[in-house]
C-alpha cells in the first residue's frame, strides 16, 4: 500500500460522516450523474471546500491510536506486518497506520491515513471524493460508493482478483483496503472489520475547541 504524498492534499473536499451505527452501514452505488448532477457535484464541492476552511486545524491522531483500530484479522486473513508514523512537512503533519494481511498470492493490505492536520484540503489524487463513477471494462468495474453515509470508492478485476474499497471517515481519515489474489467479497469484508465507529468518534481529536 502506498502512502499520498502531503504535497498532493491540496483542494478536493472531504465527505460527509456516517453513522455510527453498524445496521445502518449498508452500501449504496452513487452511480455517474448526468448534467444537472454535475453541477449539483460543483455546488456541493464548493460548499464543502467553504466549511472545511472554517473548520480548525486538528492535530493528527497518534498512529498508535490508529493502530488500535485495525483488526487482528480481515476476511480470515491473519494479521502480519504493521507500521505507523506520524510524518511532518511544510508545517501540516499526517498519521498513518498500515497492515498487511496474509501473505505471497494471498495479501489484503489495510491502512489509515489522518489528514486532521489540513481541513480544508483533501486528498488530491482521489477524484473519486468529488465526482461519481460507473464505470466496466472486460473484467474490471469501478464505482463510487455510500456506505453508511460515508464516501466510498470500490474497484475490482475479478480475472486478477485483486482491487481496492477506500472510504472517508469523519471527514479525515481515508481508510484503504486494496488485495491480490481475493474476491470482492473479501475487500468489503476486511473494510468492515475496522472499527469505523471508533474512528468516527476520533473527528474532532486534536482540534483547539474539542
Amino acid at each position: 500500500m502506498r502512502p499520498l504524498l502531503l504535497l498532493a492534499a491540496l483542494a478536493l473536499p472531504l465527505a460527509a460522516c456516517g453513522s455510527d451505527d453498524p445496521a445502518d452501514d449498508a452500501i449504496e452505488e452513487t452511480g455517474e450523474p448526468g448534467v444537472l448532477g454535475r453541477l449539483g457535484e460543483m455546488q456541493n464541492a464548493v460548499e464543502q471546500m467553504q466549511e472545511a476552511a472554517e473548520r480548525p486545524p486538528a492535530e493528527p491522531v497518534n498512529f498508535r491510536t490508529l493502530r488500535e483500530l485495525l483488526p487482528e484479522e480481515a476476511a480470515g486473513l491473519a494479521q502480519g506486518e504493521v507500521e505507523g508514523s506520524t510524518d511532518g512537512a511544510m508545517g501540516f503533519s499526517i498519521s498513518r497506520v498500515e497492515a498487511v494481511y496474509g501473505a505471497d498470492d494471498t495479501r489484503i493490505d489495510l491502512g489509515i491515513m489522518d489528514y486532521g492536520a489540513i481541513p480544508s484540503m483533501a486528498m488530491m489524487g482521489l477524484g473519486w471524493t468529488m465526482a461519481d463513477l460507473d464505470r466496466e471494462s472486460g473484467t474490471t468495474y469501478e464505482r463510487t460508493v455510500s456506505m453508511g453515509g460515508r464516501r466510498g470508492y470500490r474497484t475490482y478485476d475479478s480475472e486478477r482478483r485483486s482491487g481496492e474499497f477506500s472510504l472517508i471517515v469523519g471527514d479525515r481519515f481515508h481508510v484503504e483496503v486494496t488485495g491480490t489474489g481475493v474476491d470482492d467479497a473479501d475487500l468489503e469484508a476486511a473494510l468492515r472489520a475496522v472499527d469505523l465507529a471508533g474512528l468516527e468518534a476520533l473527528r474532532d481529536e486534536g482540534r483547539p475547541d474539542a
